[in-house]
């Protein structure tokens, strides 16, 4: 994870169109595509209000592939560590993670490279996250055919994504991603500031950070027929718990553009969240970062994160942002001389405030650190309890 200045007019277009392999078996591009913006979401019944769940930086860290590994079920599991956010998220109508890791394949490793097992996004799904974004600066670890497999196996898993794709075409046709939730629609950008200095290779593309880019798919969004436009991006000084000026100047440009919430990931330790006017008086929620989803970083403010949620009004297709919440949750990492009856397997384990007194003494005062920590950055938010 490489320091990266911003690239603010970086256009990046491709246009060579290859035909797609995945292992042994040829697939051609139009099974790799996804028709995203016919899909439709109808978790709730209520169709006055939509909760949008976002979530940090997955990362992969090797002791976390390791720890992952069940003997029992000869395959990686995932599941124990998110059991205790699991209800935040499936209880959503839409929830959404940065996936920064590839998923290329066996040998599975860790930083600086990543590549984690397919389970680690197919837990994912199954404790709520309807969606996984990939633009980011280690989206390029594997290089192409990483890349391209990544894309085949969330499409494998029914997983929603976008910030990389397999080529021009699959970008004119699948972005901005468009979801139908409950009869609104909700349009998502993804890019990030770069790929740690890994060349992408053609035809295969990563959306970078490129404000006459941003400004043109924002608009795209709008002729689409989007009702409400989020921006997903990665960007940032990593361990700075403020935002820089780069991302003060970028967000106001993209509010004044026309989206109506802005995500932060790439940090790895939680900022601020702040409201910032536009031009036109739209009051636009802005959280900079937040923080690592899961990771094997242990220093304080990296080893935990926070989940935003997001409740949306609705009322004769008008779109409003109704309140936004937070809820931190830290990191618990068991080893295998630590299982207990409770924490019945190594791994990491993500603790949210309510399920705190499940921590043993010896962990307790490093979590009631980070929650305390989390609370006084953002001190002017509501948390979620």
């Amino acid at each position: 994870m490489l320091l990266k200045r911003f690239y603010f007019f970086i256009t990046f277009f491709i246009s060579v169109t290859i035909a797609v392999s995945c292992g042994n078996s040829p697939r051609s591009n139009n099974s790799i595509l996804k028709n995203v913006n016919a899909q439709t979401i109808n978790k709730n019944e209520d169709s006055s209000s939509i909760t949008l769940i976002f979530g940090g930086d997955l990362m992969g860290h090797g002791p976390q592939i390791k720890g992952a590994w069940d003997d029992s079920l000869n395959d990686y599991n995932y599941k124990r560590g998110f059991q205790f956010l699991k209800p935040y998220t499936e209880n959503s109508d839409y929830a959404i993670a940065n996936l920064e890791v590839t998923l290329a394949g066996p040998p599975f490793t860790g930083y600086p490279q990543f590549s984690s097992p397919s389970a680690y996004a197919r837990d994912a799904k199954w404790m709520g996250f309807n969606a996984l974004f990939t633009a980011n600066n280690h989206s390029q670890d594997r290089g192409k055919s990483g890349l391209i497999n990544t894309i085949l196996t969330l499409d494998s898993l029914n997983i929603d994504h976008t910030g990389t794709f397999v080529d021009s075409t699959s970008f004119k046709q699948s972005y901005p991603l468009i979801k139908k939730i409950k009869g609104i629609k909700i349009a998502f950008l993804n890019m990030t500031y770069g790929t740690n200095g890994l060349t992408v290779k053609p035809p295969t593309m990563v959306n970078m950070i490129d404000t006459t880019a941003i400004a043109r798919d924002i608009n795209t969004a709008k002729i689409k027929g989007a009702d409400f436009i989020i921006t997903f991006i990665h960007w940032g000084l990593e361990y700075q718990r403020t935002e820089s000026k780069h991302q003060n100047m970028l967000a106001q440009f993209i509010a004044d553009n026309g989206c109506d919430l802005i995500v932060g990931m790439h940090p790895h330790v939680i900022q601020p969240i702040k409201t910032i006017k536009t031009k036109d008086g739209r009051d636009v929620p802005v959280a900079y970062s937040l923080g690592n989803f899961v990771s094997n970083q242990r220093d304080r403010y990296k080893n935990g994160g926070i989940l935003w949620s997001i409740d949306l009004s609705v009322q004769k297709s008008i779109v409003k942002i109704e309140n936004h919440q937070y809820l931190p949750f830290w990191v618990h990492k068991v080893l295998p001389n630590e299982i207990d009856s409770i924490f019945n397997h190594r791994g990491y384990y993500l603790i949210p405030p309510n399920n705190k007194k499940l921590l043993p003494t010896s962990s307790l005062n490093e979590a009631e650190l980070f929650y305390s920590d989390t609370r006084a950055l953002l001190s002017t938010e509501l948390e979620l309890k």
